[in-house]
Parts: C-alpha cells; structure tokens; sequence
C-alpha cells in the first residue's frame, strides 16, 4: 500500500474566534469581542484562549457540563455539594487529573469533603460507580461486562470486577 500525505489545514481567525468562544463559554462572540480579537495582535489566539477560561460563564458552562458527565443529582445524599465542588474546582482551575483523583478516591461525608458526591450519587454501589467511572473517566463503556465479556472490546468479566473491587464496602 502506498504513503498517502497527510495535510493540515489551519482555520482562518475567524473560524478560531467563533469555535474556542463557543467551546469554552457557550456562546457566539459578540460585535465587541470580534473587534477586540482583531486588534489583539499576533498572539491573538492564546490571548483568546485566557480570557475565555478567566471569564465567568467558563465555570458555569462546565459545571453543567460535568454535572450531566458524573450524573449529579441534586435530590441525593451530597449532590449539591458535589455541584459546588466542581464548580469551584473549574473556577480555581484545579487540574482536570488532580480533580479525576479526589472524585474517585473520596472517602468521608459529603459536608467535610464535597467530592464524595460521586460515589454517593450511586448510594456507593460498586457495580454502578465501576461502570459510570469506566465509561467518564477512561472513556469506554464496560458496564456491559458485569454479566458477560465484552463482545467487541477486549474488556472481560475480570476486569470489570476488578475495578468494582476498588469500589467495594
């Protein structure tokens, strides 16, 4: 088989203007925000690029972003605790990681550490904090695999009850 080229294309301005603000705070940029990008010089993009995550719409866009990821619930033992937590976690800009880490390894009560939400949110089953960690946090879904092997992944029946076993009570 032969080597085809592979081509990159940068996108003008614009089209960078239009998708990072839309990204990152949810909205089209206004009249006044295009102006002032085009005037922001040659590093226009990562000026760009800090103000959006500086802005206060970036934390509440990603909160519910987050809340509809780790299925936040509200009407649960520490759910809005946790909604507070991620909220100021993204505000902060605590490292997306160090966040994973506190949110899968919490221990306590919700009201002396806010992150437990998630493991509560499941009434701390370990079955579904397994198969709703998989899927948020590695991105694949194994839940599947609590009955059966996986039958396209490589995933087994071990697997998933191995990583259920760090969940166990």
């Amino acid at each position: 088989a032969g080597s085809e080229a592979i081509t990159t294309q940068t996108i003008g301005d614009g089209v960078f203007l239009r998708r990072a603000t839309i990204d990152i705070i949810g909205r089209i940029p206004t009249v006044a925000e295009i102006d002032e990008f085009e005037k922001a010089g040659e590093d226009r993009r990562a000026k760009l690029v800090e103000k959006l995550l500086a802005h206060p719409r970036f934390a509440d866009r990603w909160t519910i972003f987050m809340a509809d990821m780790l299925r936040i619930r509200s009407d649960v033992e520490g759910g809005n605790q946790l909604l507070a937590y991620i909220h100021g976690s993204l505000t902060t800009g605590k490292p997306y990681d160090k966040m994973a880490r506190e949110l899968i390894a919490a221990s306590g009560r919700a009201n002396s550490n806010p992150a437990v939400g998630f493991i509560l949110g499941d009434d701390a089953h370990p079955m579904e904090l397994a198969a709703a960690t998989a899927q948020v946090f590695l991105g694949v879904r194994m839940g599947c695999a609590m009955c059966h092997d996986h039958p396209f992944d490589d995933w087994e029946q071990r697997d998933f009850y191995d990583l259920a076993a760090f969940f166990g009570k």
